[in-house]
């Protein structure tokens, strides 16, 4: 797959990622869509319904933790104006989305999701590598996320591509952390030299 990113600047695209490697983990290995069926851009304004729905359909329901803003149109057109989203997308519709907020030398992964039929065919990946090199471009030094710790498929998917773990969270910021159910902080230091 080669990934691009749409640019204002010549009306046409700038390469994101390479050529994907499939991830199995022991799992049954998806196929990854063609090079020339899938690529990674950035969310245009009029695209928030469509995020919207992509999300719902994902997480029906599964992820209590998906900030409801996620899931309609208003809190995603909300969300835009504070970050960013990337859209992986084959010929036919949105397959991945990742959103991240630039902070101050930080920038936070606040959702990377891949639908179901598409997971472990190196699209997460490639997601995560085009947010990493979004972050770098707006001069952050680090991307940090949070993950529920019952979610060890993907704390260790993030540990294989350069996360730490730095603390944990709880799930409600108005309860005490709880050892059994909690979020795991993660981060991870950029390389200074991705060209957006």
């Amino acid at each position: 797959m080669l990934a691009v990113l749409e640019s204002p600047r010549n009306n046409g695209a700038e390469t994101l990622a390479s050529t994907p490697k499939a991830i199995t983990n022991g799992h049954q290995n998806c196929p990854a869509p063609s090079k020339s069926h899938l690529r990674i851009r950035l969310a245009r304004a009029n695209e928030a319904s469509a995020i919207a729905e992509f999300t719902n359909a994902i997480s029906p329901g599964r992820d209590h933790f998906l900030p409801a803003t996620f899931g309609n149109a208003t809190g995603v057109e909300w969300l835009m104006k504070r970050g960013k989203f990337l859209l992986a997308e084959d010929e036919k519709q949105i397959i991945g989305c990742a959103y991240l907020e630039p902070h101050f030398e930080a920038s936070r992964l606040a959702l990377l999701a891949v639908t179901p039929r598409q997971q472990r065919a190196g699209i997460g990946s490639q997601l995560l590598e085009a947010a990493e090199r979004m972050s770098s471009s707006m001069q952050c030094l680090f991307m940090h996320l949070r993950v529920m710790n019952l979610h060890w498929e993907i704390i260790r998917f993030c540990q294989r591509r350069g996360y730490l773990e730095f603390g944990i969270e709880s799930l409600n910021g108005n309860e005490p952390i709880s050892l059994h159910c909690h979020f795991v902080r993660m981060f991870k230091q950029l390389k200074p030299d991705y060209a957006f």
